[in-house]
């Protein structure tokens, strides 16, 4: 993860950005020049370090991020790179618990990416930088607090899943927010399933899927929800053969966030849209595997939890594992890698559990889910479904 600043002596081309998506695109060629930037966006480093680019940049620096003695004043909380939406989620309800203490003179937050928008749409906080922050903001702050150097549990969180907000608002001694409002929508008519994670290991086993599918479309209209732009969600369609449910494809953030506040009831797997929806107090249910509902919930209780009790000889559901990982370059779980978290947490390199491409992987771990996945008894799903939806 490089934190780097730069400054440019020409604007950079959007020939060279060809690989980002629009937005990073439209952010990153209309930066100034004789301006310094400071960035986590690892794409962007490496195109400005490629030899054939240096004309463009008076100076670029990877920057040592320094632990705070103490935190005071007006504090900007820099956060990891690539994250997903909830994550996003958990960073924004913990960092909106720390304003309202007033503990701070200001607050703001960078290296938010794509998701500025969930901010503005959800919470009070409006020192928001998306994909760089220019010298002159950056030094109007006191504190520059970088959230994975400052708290320990979130050095791991690629592989194990901490409590975000929780870490957070202890370590600010603050308490956490909660605004328990009734959903206005009270009879249910559609049930809008979320089947797609970011990680194979969290995706929902399509037997499940399609068993919920033609139970339940019997006396609601039931929709899924995938994402054209991502390949395990395109994998995981090919794969489906139950046509009694619509497809919805959500074309950007903004559309997706719609979706979730028009939601009667949603199932939901562990994936963003199941931490929009709990702030939003949209009905539905969570179906548990590798992290605690007791973390992904936290005292939201418009979302019922099924609980996973899978257990084998190297793990016992929920092990806190986010994504499969490489061992002896072979991608897997514990369970199926047949390795025992201890010997896991002994590990000092993990960046070396990411070696080599996981697609392939990623395809056989939805034909062939994680065991705490497979082994989920829809029956036992289904009736519990049903029992929700009675009340």
């Amino acid at each position: 993860m490089p934190f780097f600043s730069f400054v440019l002596k020409r604007k950079i081309n959007k020939e060279m950005l060809s690989n980002f998506d629009t937005d990073k695109q439209k952010i990153f060629s209309n930066l100034s020049t004789n301006t310094k930037y400071f960035c986590k966006n690892t794409k962007l480093w490496k195109v400005l370090n490629k030899k054939n680019n240096s004309k463009l940049l008076t100076e670029i620096t990877f920057e040592k991020r320094i632990k705070n003695q103490q935190v005071s004043g007006k504090i900007l909380f820099c956060l990891p790179p690539s994250l997903g939406l909830g994550d996003i989620i958990e960073y924004a309800l913990a960092v909106e618990a720390i304003k309202k203490a007033n503990i701070f003179l200001e607050i703001g937050i960078a290296f938010v990416g794509r998701y500025d928008e969930v901010f503005k749409k959800y919470f009070t906080i409006r020192n928001i930088y998306s994909e760089i922050i220019n010298a002159d903001a950056y030094s109007s702050f006191d504190t520059i607090f970088h959230t994975t150097l400052e708290i320990p549990a979130f050095k791991n969180q690629k592989f194990t899943r901490s409590d975000i907000e929780k870490n957070l608002i202890e370590y600010f001694k603050v308490k956490k927010l909660r605004v328990h409002k009734n959903d206005k929508i009270t009879k249910i008519k559609k049930i809008t399933i979320f089947p797609i994670s970011n990680s194979s290991m969290r995706i929902m086993p399509i037997v499940l899927l399609e068993e919920i599918i033609e139970f339940f479309s019997k006396s609601y209209l039931v929709e899924i929800i995938l994402d054209t732009n991502s390949l395990l969600s395109n994998y995981f369609e090919k794969n489906l053969t139950n046509s009694k449910a619509r497809k919805v494809y959500p074309k950007n953030l903004d559309a997706l966030l719609s979706l979730i506040e028009s939601v009667d009831f949603g199932v939901f797997m562990d994936s963003g849209p199941l931490h929009v929806a709990k702030i939003l107090n949209k009905k539905g249910v969570l179906i548990e595997n590798s992290v605690s509902s007791k973390i992904l919930l936290n005292d939201f209780y418009s979302i019922k939890s099924f609980k996973n009790t899978y257990q084998s000889q190297f793990c016992k559901a929920p092990c806190g594992l986010t994504n499969i990982f490489n061992y002896d370059n072979i991608y897997g779980c514990f369970d199926s890698l047949q390795v025992n978290k201890l010997d896991f947490s002994k590990i000092e390199n993990l960046n070396s559990l990411q070696r080599g491409s996981a697609m392939k992987y990623n395809e056989k771990f939805i034909d062939n889910p994680v065991g705490c996945l497979k082994n989920i008894n829809s029956l036992m799903f289904i009736r519990f479904l049903e029992s929700i939806l009675k009340l």
